[in-house]
């Protein structure tokens, strides 16, 4: 379970986030909602170190990783991070992506990362493009590969930013259902959106950024 006691953010002076607490359960899609600018990215970009909170608490089954004052865990890393515009390495191949942070920091063998990685495309059904460099996907392929390299490292909790954004109507449902299918294997799942038909569709539950400063 992903507990967030009393988390504030400033930017510029201006509360972004303010005294926010939120509890995220295993199996459990969370959706956030809300107008542009109302700290939504800023949220998860704290939860994933790419910005440092201010005030407040952020565990994961118990194990703190962020308190004032404290630096953060290196157990963060079982929160993952699917950006909006997937951030994918052009230069490198779809598995090449997918295995490229486990190799590096010494996580997984370039064999053991290389199998996992095909059993993850697999799963996300694009096994078939393994060889091939992002230019050549489709955005639905991206995110895909992009979910398959957060999954490598095995998240406790996964975010999304904005992930139906580039998706058309029936490719959303698909990716919805696929979501559907990542939580049973005990991930969370907080997702950043403004789409509150497919939030309020693929959710357990969603609240507004305007809780935030609530």
């Amino acid at each position: 379970m992903l507990e967030i006691n009393n988390l504030s953010k400033k930017m510029n002076g201006i509360d972004l986030i303010k005294d926010f607490s939120l509890t995220v359960n295993k199996r459990e899609i969370v959706s956030i909602v809300g107008e542009s600018g109302s700290g939504k990215t800023t949220f998860i970009r704290l939860l994933n170190q790419l910005d440092t909170p201010d005030e407040g608490q952020i565990k994961l089954d118990d194990e703190t990783l962020f308190s004032t004052h404290e630096s953060y865990n290196s157990a963060n890393k079982k929160i993952g991070l699917v950006f909006q515009d997937f951030q994918l390495f052009p230069n490198l191949t779809v598995k090449e992506n997918c295995t490229l942070s486990p190799i590096l920091n010494k996580e997984l063998s370039k064999e053991d990362a290389d199998k996992k990685a095909e059993r993850l495309l697999d799963k996300l059904t694009i096994l078939d493009k393994q060889d091939v460099y992002p230019k050549a996907l489709s955005g639905g392929q991206q995110q895909r590969v992009a979910i398959a390299r957060a999954l490598m490292l095995e998240p406790q909790i996964l975010c999304l930013d904005e992930p139906t954004s580039a998706l058309d109507q029936d490719t959303a449902n698909r990716f919805g259902e696929l979501l559907k299918s990542i939580i049973k294997n005990d991930v969370g799942v907080i997702m950043i959106t403004h789409d509150l038909g497919f939030a309020e569709k693929f959710s357990d539950r969603f609240i507004s950024s305007a809780e935030f400063l609530r």
